[in-house]
């Protein structure tokens, strides 16, 4: 038997296909559902995804799972739109002709903009710019004002005040998943979704794993996985596993946390990544607030850099006649913003939202919760992906399959996918991982 600890996207993944091929599977985790950070919950009568989910044509991977799944029927994509806040005011920021109009940069700084999309986009191999800093990559092809005006409010939406650190890389690849998006001759960005969010989602993904004997165990913490005569012992709250193998699929500071055999170079390894978390106001707004999926803030004096409108993308009738809002700040855990409470976050979203959406104010919020998430992906540091940490480590039989293996992306459910394929093909290259596989068969077959 694998033990799987983790219930997120990485878990599932890893409890599929391990099932698939006929091995017996335990999935663990704390939470009372599935899913992590792709689980739904409710929010002024309305089921949602906690945080904002969208699904691209380039998402191989995530279509591929939704066919297995039986949802292919139930995705449908749209075009969206989307702003820049500058200066005090709105602006779309789409098509080329909003482009062209963008009153924020020069012709020659839109142009120099358009050549780097275009070079990210098709020139270069993203492994030649890992030691690169973003910005100075930036710089060369966008010029100063561009990254001032432009990319520096997008990065610092994505990465928190750390941004400049980021590797070249990243942006590269961020490029590119965003360029595949866009379709048409005007160049639209068409997200997609599956009616119902990620609920539909994993309920259909569980039934799958069930159908295929895969056993939860939720609602039971992990407190430490250890290798000992010749097994893997989880110990949970409330009982313990004991298996042939174990596969961590949580973050690392948590995986560093459950090994206690780990030996001081491996918790170097996991150490060494710094993550971001994430804080992420979700409301519901009695009034419309435009017709653009992302609305990207690059004015000073906001507790947030960005507006994420799901109504621009889902029926409204699936969100209760509102506009489903979220407003995310991006930091590491110690970030004080993990530290206010709701109320004072749901407030400072609310008057931010005020001076972006004419009108808007605290009697149009229809319900507002708030979600916290310490540990959502590594920063992408310069170098990091030059030396991602291997799946297997010195403890037989435990395994560690989780997103520190991301090269260059922010976490999103199609490259999860990618990063568990790419690992457990790397653990069946290796041979002591793979006798662990066999004998626990044979111990099965006894």
């Amino acid at each position: 038997m694998t033990i799987v600890v983790g219930a997120g996207v990485s878990g599932l993944i890893t409890a599929l296909r391990l099932a698939a091929r006929g091995e017996r599977v335990t999935v663990v985790d704390g939470e009372t559902s599935a899913g992590g950070l792709t689980r739904p919950w409710e929010i002024g009568g309305v089921t949602w995804d906690r945080f904002y989910h969208v699904i691209l044509g380039s998402d191989l991977e995530t279509i591929a799972l939704l066919h297995e799944i039986g949802l292919s029927d139930r995705l449908s994509f749209k075009p969206v739109r989307s702003n820049f806040f500058i200066d005090g005011a709105l602006h779309p920021f789409t098509t080329a002709r909003d482009y062209l109009a963008f009153p924020a940069l020069a012709p020659v700084d839109k142009v120099r903009l358009l050549a780097n999309v275009l070079h990210a986009r098709y020139l270069g191999n993203d492994r030649a710019y890992e030691w690169e800093g973003v910005l100075d990559y930036l710089t060369r092809w966008s010029g100063r004002r561009t990254v001032e005006r432009v990319w520096r409010p997008l990065l610092r939406a994505k990465l928190g005040e750390y941004h400049a650190d980021a590797s070249a890389a990243f942006i590269r690849a961020t490029i590119k998943r965003l360029q595949n998006a866009r379709q048409g001759a005007a160049g639209a960005e068409a997200y997609g979704y599956v009616r119902g969010g990620y609920a539909t989602i994993l309920a259909a993904l569980q039934a799958r794993l069930e159908s295929l004997g895969v056993e939860f165990v939720l609602g039971n913490r992990v407190r430490a996985v250890v290798a000992r005569d010749g097994s893997v012992r989880a110990t949970l709250e409330r009982r313990e596993l004991v298996a042939e193998r174990a596969i961590l699929t949580v973050p690392s500071p948590v995986c560093e946390a459950l090994l206690p055999q780990l030996t001081v170079p491996e918790r170097d390894v996991l150490a060494q990544d710094r993550y971001l978390g994430v804080v992420c106001v979700s409301l519901l707004s009695k009034r419309r607030l435009g017709d653009a999926y992302v609305t990207n803030v690059a004015d000073d004096g906001f507790p947030f850099t960005g507006v994420v409108n799901m109504s621009a993308l889902v029926d409204r009738e699936e969100l209760g006649g509102y506009d489903l809002v979220y407003v995310p700040k991006y930091a590491p855990r110690d970030d004080p913003a993990f530290a206010l409470s709701d109320e004072e976050l749901v407030a400072q979203a609310t008057r931010g939202l005020s001076r972006i959406f004419s009108g808007f104010d605290a009697s149009d919020v229809a319900a507002a919760r708030v979600a916290r998430a310490p540990h959502v992906f590594p920063f992408p540091r310069i170098g990091r992906a030059a030396n991602l940490p291997p799946a297997r480590t010195s403890l037989p039989g435990i395994a560690i399959v989780n997103n520190a293996r991301l090269r260059y992306a922010t976490l999103n459910v199609s490259d999860t996918i990618g990063v568990v394929d790419e690992a457990l093909a790397e653990l069946d290259t290796d041979p002591a991982w793979r006798s662990t596989r066999e004998s626990g068969a044979l111990a099965g077959s006894r």
